[in-house]
């Protein structure tokens, strides 16, 4: 039996229409301030907000920021959690931007082997649904184009530059890969 190398999830925008979704396929071994970063991308986020990730009937949220007022949950910092476990379990919630609250659920669709993943950019998105929307705006005639073959030429970077893409200082995300 082969090892799992990658996982292949699905994303969907909650609550916009027309819908909103991807698809990508991640390294088995990312954590949550990773995937952070690539929904930022896939999304066409600015990493302009807050953000946490909340696995589906788990009193924990991963998040950038721990913030020592919290009332209700536990706050684990993105940082220092892997996707993997959570996502073989449920579906994870990521809600970026809480005045916006913008809602995305993350399924696992299937783990792939090495064999599996023969010629296969880690990480890729292999299906696209719906434009990106812009941050600060609601409205469906607030959409942005979004395209795919970009999108993978970004991924493409950020899987050579790895730590490099998330920033000590705000763990934010870098706008451009010049």
């Amino acid at each position: 039996m082969s090892e799992i190398a990658a996982l292949e999830i699905s994303i969907k925008l909650k609550d916009v229409k027309p819908a909103v979704s991807r698809k990508l396929i991640v390294p088995v071994t990312i954590r949550y301030d990773q995937l952070h970063v690539l929904l930022q991308l896939a999304f066409g986020w600015t990493n302009s907000h807050l953000y946490s990730f909340q696995a589906k009937h788990q009193d924990r949220e991963y998040v950038g920021y721990v913030d020592d007022m919290a009332i209700g949950r536990e706050q684990i910092l993105a940082s220092q959690a892997y996707v993997y476990p959570d996502l073989q379990q449920n579906e994870i919630l990521y809600t970026y931007d809480f005045g916006e609250n913008w809602e995305h659920v993350i399924t696992l669709k299937r783990a792939l082997t090495f064999d599996e993943l023969q010629g296969v950019q880690v990480p890729s998105c292999t299906w696209s649904r719906g434009a990106n929307r812009a941050e600060d705006g609601q409205d469906a005639e607030d959409a942005l184009e979004f395209n795919r073959q970009s999108l993978n030429q970004e991924l493409a970077l950020w899987s050579r530059a790895g730590e490099q893409m998330i920033r000590a200082d705000d763990l934010g995300l870098i706008p451009k890969f010049y």
